[in-house]
């Protein structure tokens, strides 16, 4: 009877009481904010397939939401994947490839979350979420379309309302699963299921 009536109290907590507070777009104003976006930005670019550009000239082009703090993050992102896989960028002149690069997500989110009492978490989180067209400049044949995202967060830990945890990273390809009811959201909750933990970038 009284693991019932716990289970109930933390489902209540639960489904009542996880809040996570948009910080406005501004993001960035942090070492621990930068972490966590700059991992989720290698998470993502880790899914793209630059297998089209090796000895090709290439032209970044960035849409959608593009905000001031985020340009040059997810500028230097893509071009840095892209300088990997052996493409030459440039500026002026016609390329052989131009990579458009929509931001659908970019940004982060600080809060709390969790079950309260038992276990609540400061948390800061973040998405980076991108559509990659790579197209032939002259023709404006799509030649692919890739979208990947991925997300992280940097959680520190209260127990009991009290004792602070020790403060780690964690992320996750925005494709994981997250189903079941309520008692399987607790039990990911409190041992963070589907995240995988990650140093410090």
């Amino acid at each position: 009877m009284q693991k019932n009536v716990f289970a109930l109290a933390m489902a209540a907590s639960l489904t009542a009481c996880s809040t996570t507070q948009k910080t406005g777009g501004e993001g960035l104003l942090s070492v621990v904010t930068q972490n966590v976006l700059t991992i989720a930005g290698n998470s993502a670019m880790e899914q793209a397939d630059f297998s089209l550009l090796p000895g090709k000239s290439v032209t970044v082009e960035l849409s959608g939401f593009v905000e001031e703090r985020n340009r040059g993050f997810v500028a230097n992102l893509v071009s840095s994947k892209a300088e990997a896989a052996k493409a030459r960028l440039v500026r002026t002149g016609a390329p052989d490839i131009v990579l458009e690069v929509v931001i659908n997500k970019a940004g982060n989110d600080a809060g709390s979350s969790g079950v309260p009492v038992l276990k609540a978490a400061r948390r800061t989180e973040a998405t980076v979420d991108l559509t990659l067209n790579f197209r032939n400049p002259v023709t404006g044949e799509r030649l692919s379309q890739q979208r990947v995202a991925a997300l992280s967060k940097y959680e520190q830990a209260r127990w009991v309302g009290f004792i602070d945890g020790k403060g780690a990273y964690f992320v996750r390809a925005t494709s994981a699963k997250d189903d079941g009811g309520v008692m399987a959201r607790i039990s990911r909750e409190l041992e963070n299921k589907n995240w995988d933990r990650v140093s410090t970038p």
